[in-house]
């Protein structure tokens, strides 16, 4: 199988992707290697037990013990850097997936070769999930050589299931961009749309994790189908996050590929 568009999108992203891998190893790194300073403040684990329920749902829903380096990671990493700066990552790349040749006027011309649609849309998505490894890949390993470091122990079978859980969440907020990508002709709107709607869907978490009173909202979240927390504290995946999680991503990117089927590309 020719994967032209496949090779060509990991040819035209690969300095971004070595940028944004290099900052998250250094990042992963750096806060595991500092650990023993903050892990030593007993005070924090005070702090952290009279949060209220609002930051309490910010840093995650089952709070391990921040003395830990896995609740210190939590709470420093994998429920908000490590995940805010993947979904920024994610918006970025496919929301121009479409929308960007549309707008260059190159995607006609694409298509006009016996390349069909669903195989364009596959093959860039596929560049963006090579991508998205990537950056999994450093940011796991800069936190295995910061363990190393301050000689911590590592569960790799507990962190092997934060990390792809961590993916999952992102290919399917990635799908969701793909179907923004799909809609817009212009490159911007794309990606605004879709980094708003990122956003929005992760502050919705904490206020779905707030408002107590309505349990329900939290299962609205898809955010509330990854948390790190959870993870570390039951040493496993829930079946039904994992399910949630593949649902939305094949759902949207069948969506996806029935818009960009039917989609007419005014030039």
């Amino acid at each position: 199988m020719n994967m032209h568009l496949y090779r060509r999108y990991l040819r035209s992203e690969r300095i971004t992707t070595l940028l944004y891998a290099v900052t998250l190893f250094l990042y992963a790194y750096f806060i595991s290697f500092i650990f023993p300073y903050i892990g030593k403040i007993k005070a924090l684990k005070d702090y952290m037990e009279i949060l209220p329920p609002f930051l309490r749902a910010f840093f995650g829903e089952e709070i391990v013990q921040f003395t830990t380096l896995e609740g210190f990671l939590t709470v420093e990493f994998f429920n908000t850097t490590w995940i805010i700066i993947l979904g920024i990552f994610t918006c970025l790349f496919v929301g121009s997936l479409v929308a960007e040749e549309t707008e260059k006027r190159t995607l006609e011309i694409t298509l006009s070769t016996p390349l069909r649609r669903c195989r364009f849309v596959l093959e860039k998505f596929l560049g963006f999930l090579t991508c998205l490894a990537v950056l999994v890949i450093a940011s796991y390993s800069g936190i295995l050589l910061g363990a190393s470091h301050i000689h911590e122990k590592v569960n790799f079978a507990t962190y092997n299931r934060v990390f792809f859980s961590g993916f999952l969440c992102m290919m399917s907020i990635g799908t969701i961009a793909l179907f923004f990508s799909c809609i817009f002709n212009e490159q911007r709107r794309a990606v605004s749309v879709s980094l708003a709607f990122f956003l929005a869907l992760y502050f919705f978490n904490i206020i779905a994790a707030l408002l107590e009173q309505f349990p329900i909202l939290r299962y609205l979240s898809l955010f509330n189908y990854y948390d790190a927390s959870r993870i570390f504290v039951h040493n496993t995946i829930l079946w039904t996050d994992l399910l949630v999680l593949m649902g939305i991503t094949g759902g949207f990117f069948v969506l996806s590929l029935l818009l960009f089927e039917r989609k007419e590309i005014y030039l």
